[in-house]
């Protein structure tokens, strides 16, 4: 009986979260079990780990199997010769499953060196194993680069696949589920294997007892998915944007060529004349300027040329702003995006650590990190931006207008949708249809980086309601753009009267304001909220219901985008002329400099110490204001830049590298989450966490993310923009 367990000799564990389940919601990613900042030691706990270290490296052991293998040589090369059945009536193996295993034995007895391989590519329960390094990968690769030699057989050479055993364990407060990968012949079905794993590990624990038995409650091997339909659909549209983007970019180049040569070879004489007999001056060559005449490009052409990658990126790379621009807005657009990866880049690896218990349970204690935990905030400055700029914009449109309505309400509810929809949808595709194709690996999500590609979702994104629903969210991080969308729709309730009666207007800014700080306040005293996703108070089941009752509903998040429209009709007014006496603005940047700090480091305590933890009223003091304290403070720094009285941090904020950075940013929050996903789930072995590390990672998202935003912009974002400009001037000139 215990020749049945030699097959599963050639396992690679890799221990990893549900790899056979669906690829981790936004709100798993960002969510955080506040139990590990100050993990308590459990008995149990620890001798559960340990007896799993222990039968996993003993499974392992080269010697062991050896041995367990010479006991049944006899067994192993009679049925590696003559083929007959083993086990097959109790387990009903495959034949050729049973053939596969048996002859692999018989070669790891000879010490060949493939076999010797398959064991190697086993992983190895390293140490650590209570710090968090529960995910023990081995060498995916190595396994499927195994080079068995067909002359050693008379069948087919044998393949190998990589599969995973689910082994369920409850280990209190630790979050971990168990996944051994099993790197086994390609042959052998996943009942099969299951079997196999269930027989070995029952023969370890003959030897090592376990308090509880250890065993496969399941095996599932992924495959390498193929082109659907989906994918095909995807592809095609991307095709047709890379084909126009060519056929426009090569014309564009070559017309720019043309333009430059005929200009070189018209040279410019001066002032040469002749006389001639009526006594009249001739010119003999006449101005250039003068003698060209501009060609109007027609609207087909206009058309193609919107899809130029080389105008598109030339205009996006552009320094050069036009008068009356906001200039600070760059920088903190910028600098609020880089914030938001930032914290996406602790938050998204935080399942792939080796070090998981122990690294955020030490970072969370240094006041510095309370700038990633509460990155949050980092979304109320683009809030705060977007009213502060729609405002101002927009009452100064007003002003210009003529009419009863002043604007045409229409193209501006359809200019915003237009502007950010197109790209939103196509990257939204790529990842739903093409993200599972990126990358593979042995935690790599089998249906790509979208709960069920998004197909019975999807619909509420292009309508900007996803905020709207608890169930799993499509494209995560869209949840910001819903809100902003749903602001925006509701924003000419406060613009008009800002424009025909202001102190109306103001007031009824207010009456909004104070709604938006007692509905989170309210939410959060009933529901027992936390003050962050890090904890800091709040109940269990608070906590569980922080993200999908608080953290995405726009009825917690429109604060900042009042403040900003507040401030926005403030610059509108004043146009930008406030004078403020030195101290005075001093005084200012002092107050709202120290506001931001409360908000930024004031959950140190509660968040690091269990016994500091804010009560029920207090957390709902904290989400009902702290949100709308940010907006303002980002608000003051615009507006005193914007009036004079910024000095250097205008000058900083004012650079002119961040002017096509910061056009960039929509484009960078759209693509970055995409961007970590291909490259934390292609990982082939664990994270470790520490500043060095966290540094390069964010780095190299950061870079990449904007490199990636650039072809986006270029490809789907300036031609959608510039088609806009086209028809719609045509139109109105009609």
């Amino acid at each position: 009986m215990r020749m049945f367990g030699f097959g599963a000799v050639f396992v690679a564990f890799c221990a990893i979260c549900d790899a056979d389940i669906q690829f981790p919601s936004y709100e798993d990613l960002i969510s955080f079990d506040v139990r590990l900042l100050n993990p308590k030691p459990l008995s149990n706990v620890t001798n559960r780990l340990l007896e799993l270290k222990s039968v996993v490296n003993q499974v392992h052991d080269v010697n062991f199997l050896k041995s367990l293998a010479d006991s049944n040589g006899d067994t192993l090369k009679s049925s590696a010769e003559d083929g007959s059945v083993l086990f097959a009536d109790k387990y009903n193996v495959s034949e050729t499953c049973r053939d596969h295993w048996n002859r692999a034995f018989t070669a790891l007895r000879a010490n060949e060196y493939w076999a010797l391989k398959m064991i190697d590519s086993s992983a190895k329960i390293e140490s650590g194993v209570l710090d968090g390094n529960t995910k023990w990968l081995g060498s995916y690769d190595e396994c499927f680069n195994l080079e068995v030699p067909v002359k050693h057989f008379n069948i087919s050479s044998i393949e190998t696949q990589f599969c995973f055993a689910h082994i369920p364990l409850k280990l209190a407060y630790i979050p971990l589920e168990t996944d051994i990968g099993l790197c086994a012949p390609k042959a052998c079905s996943q009942r099969d294997l299951m079997e196999l794993y269930n027989e070995l590990l029952g023969i370890v624990q003959s030897v090592i007892p376990t308090s509880n038995p250890i065993y496969a409650s399941y095996v599932y091997c992924p495959e390498k998915p193929e082109i659907d339909t989906r994918a095909i659909v995807a592809i095609s549209i991307l095709g047709v944007f890379a084909a126009l983007i060519l056929i426009s970019t090569t014309y564009d180049v070559v017309k720019q060529l043309l333009s430059r040569t005929d200009r070189s070879s018209m040279k410019t004489v001066p002032d040469q004349s002749v006389e001639i007999s009526t006594g009249e001056k001739t010119p003999l060559l006449m101005d250039e300027k003068a003698n060209m005449i501009k060609k109007e490009e027609s609207i087909l052409e206009k058309l193609l040329l919107s899809f130029s990658a080389y105008t598109n990126g030339k205009k996006l790379l552009q320094v050069n702003q036009s008068a009356g621009t906001l200039t600070a807005l760059n920088g903190i657009r910028f600098l609020s995006i880089s914030w938001v990866v930032l914290g996406h880049s602790y938050a998204f690896i935080m399942g792939e650590m080796s070090n998981s218990y122990s690294g955020y349970a030490m970072l969370s204690k240094r006041w510095s990190f309370q700038a990633v935990i509460n990155a949050l905030v980092s979304v109320d400055s683009f809030f705060a931006l977007s009213g502060l700029l729609l405002s101002y914009l927009t009452l100064k449109e007003m002003k210009k207008g003529k009419g009863t309505f002043r604007i045409n309400w229409f193209m501006f509810y359809f200019h915003r949708f237009w502007r950010l929809t197109p790209v939103y949808m196509i990257v939204l595709m790529i990842s739903a249809c093409l993200g599972r194709y990126f990358g593979d690996g042995p935690v790599w999500p089998k249906d790509g980086f979208e709960r069920n590609f998004c197909k019975d979702t999807w619909w509420r994104n292009l309508l900007y309601i996803n905020n709207l629903f608890n169930d799993d969210q499509c494209f995560g991080v869209s949840w910001y753009l819903a809100n902003d969308m749903q602001f925006f729709i509701l924003s000419p309730l406060m613009l008009v009267p800002l424009y025909f009666f202001y102190p109306v207007g103001i007031g009824i800014c207010f009456v909004w304001l104070l709604g938006s700080a007692i509905t989170p306040g309210v939410i959060s005293n009933v529901l027992d909220l936390p003050p962050s996703t890090f904890g800091g108070g709040g109940s269990e089941q608070g906590r569980a219901d922080y993200f999908n009752n608080y953290y995405i509903r726009p009825y917690c998040r429109i604060g900042p985008y009042i403040v900003g429209i507040i401030v926005g009709s403030l610059l509108y007014k004043t146009d930008c002329k406030v004078k403020i006496n030195k101290f005075l603005n001093l005084l200012l940047w002092l107050i709202f400099a120290t506001l931001a700090i409360v908000v930024l480091y004031g959950l140190h305590d509660p968040i690091s110490h269990p016994d500091d933890i804010l009560n029920r009223d207090v957390s709902a003091l904290y989400n009902a204001t702290h949100k709308i304290v940010w907006g303002a403070c980002v608000c003051w720094v615009i507006f005193a830049c914007a009036t004079g009285n910024g000095g250097f941090v205008n000058t900083l904020l004012s650079w002119s590298p961040f002017v096509p950075l910061a056009r960039l940013s929509y484009c960078i929050y759209l693509t970055h989450a995409t961007v970590m996903y291909a490259f934390i789930y292609s990982q082939r072995t664990e994270f470790y966490m520490d500043d060095i590390n966290a540094i390069y990672l964010f780095l190299g998202h950061l870079v990449l993310s904007t490199m990636t935003a650039f072809v986006a912009s270029v490809a789907f974002e300036a031609p959608m923009m510039g088609l806009e400009k086209i028809l719609l001037r045509r139109r109105q000139r009609r």
